[in-house]
């Protein structure tokens, strides 16, 4: 039987497993049509409604809310697929994200802000896909909370949501050159390999499709994966020209991860390095060590992220301490296959002039200034459910 991993619906089908027991993530696909065998041909409705209520503490100001996506992103996708025979099939996915609490949209400048590709599969040459899709950064179940946008310390660390005195920027502290690697890709063209002896790799092209822009690439990267059933091992290289700055200042970015999972506990761990190349642009590097230790309807959580830097300057243009650690502890009761309670804990220590944000959740600023206080702990609690259709 085909094996697939997974914490999100932006999945890769990894090889054919041979562990005796069944991972204990590959229960969480009975909702996605793409892999859980429901759907050999034909469109597919699916989809997360995610709700929770949410305390939010930093710097001495707090906030209780209603809150969207704590364990799923909360959304709904189309998913179509053609059989053309000879081991051919054609397929397509639609997806939008959308906020419970409100019913407005994740992002307002795009419906489907979450997977808009069309492509072909072919069990002996391997697969293509154009569209905004997910790239080849490590996969999101690398992080044991699913790399949500909110019960996530990997997420927040990870992709370093900085706050400055003129706003919001990936790894922004890095410097003027520093951005993120988006984890979907817009215009991207991606192809993965078939599976051989458990290995596979996926390349990624993604231009800028801007007119007169040197160079013409937004994004580019390589994933090489490993599968056996029980362990996922995956390296990844890619470049991507700044968001937050200039365009034409390359970033280099790496990664390491490898997930255990027997379906009596799920063991994982990451390494990502993000390089800007610009003249005093500092380094970044993110550690992570995760946990998930089922027990029969229970499941509990948990993760350590720890983001360091080196080549940071302050605004004197000195170097500067710029580190953080993040922590996060999670319990889910799963109901049924499709629907279940969770509970999430967690909490981000910025040290010297770190100043990541956690959950969305803005740092008090400076007496007098726009500059957000520093040495601040971000805190978040939340309880809520799903359920997945």
């Amino acid at each position: 039987m085909k094996k697939c991993i997974a914490m999100s619906a932006a999945l890769l089908t990894l090889g054919t497993g041979t562990a005796g027991a069944e991972p204990y993530q590959v229960t969480l696909l009975s909702a996605l049509p793409e892999f859980n065998g429901s759907l050999r041909e034909g469109v597919a409705l699916y989809g997360s409604v995610d709700m929770g209520i949410n305390y939010q503490s930093a710097g001495g100001k707090s906030l209780v809310q209603t809150q969207s996506g704590g364990e799923w992103t909360s959304k709904f996708g189309l998913f179509g697929r053609e059989d053309l025979g000879g081991g051919l099939r054609a397929e397509f996915n639609l997806e939008n994200g959308f906020l419970a609490n409100n019913g407005t949209m994740q992002d307002s400048t795009s419906f489907f802000n979450r997977e808009s590709w069309v492509g072909l599969d072919s069990s002996t040459y391997g697969r293509v896909r154009f569209g905004k899709q997910i790239g080849t950064g490590l996969p999101l179940f690398v992080d044991v909370f699913g790399t949500v946008g909110t019960n996530s310390a990997y997420t927040w660390l990870g992709t370093a949501v900085v706050q400055t005195p003129k706003g919001y920027g990936y790894n922004s502290d890095l410097g003027a050159g520093a951005t993120q690697l988006a984890a979907r890709v817009n215009n991207a063209i991606t192809y993965l390999s078939p599976s051989f002896a458990g290995f596979s790799t996926e390349l990624m092209y993604a231009p800028s499709n801007v007119a007169g822009q040197a160079p013409t690439a937004a994004a580019q990267g390589a994933l090489l994966q490993w599968y056996n059933g029980t362990t996922y091992l995956t390296a990844n290289f890619n470049q991507v020209w700044g968001a937050n700055g200039t365009s034409t200042v390359r970033n280099d970015l790496y990664g390491l991860g490898v997930v255990v999972d027997t379906g009596k506990i799920v063991l994982s761990g990451a390494f990502n390095q993000y390089a800007p190349k610009l003249v005093n642009d500092g380094i970044a590097r993110v550690y992570t060590l995760g946990t998930i230790w089922p027990i029969g309807r229970n499941a509990f959580r948990a993760s350590v992220v720890y983001r360091d830097t080196s080549g940071v300057h302050d605004s004197a243009n000195k170097l500067a301490k710029d580190s953080a650690l993040g922590v996060m502890l999670g319990y889910d009761y799963t109901l049924s296959r499709r629907t279940g309670l969770y509970a999430r804990a967690g909490f981000i220590r910025n040290y010297g002039m770190s100043t990541v944000l956690l959950n969305n959740n803005p740092l008090p600023t400076q007496t007098g200034s726009t500059a957000p206080e520093l040495g601040t702990t971000p805190v978040t609690v939340s309880l809520g459910m799903y359920h997945n259709f």
